[in-house]
């Protein structure tokens, strides 16, 4: 896990990269927001 800054640096020099920052979410985001990240997911690997 990376603070929300260290995390905005880094996809700035990755081309590919996307950052998706949940509000209200620790480290159980994906629990949390199954469906968003789910879906997130799925689009990012088909692109």
């Amino acid at each position: 896990m990376l603070p929300a800054h260290a995390s905005y640096v880094a996809v700035q020099h990755l081309d590919s990269a996307a950052l998706i920052l949940y509000s209200d979410a620790g480290h159980a985001f994906l629990f949390q927001h199954a469906k968003k990240f789910a879906t997130e997911v799925t689009n990012f690997l088909a692109a």
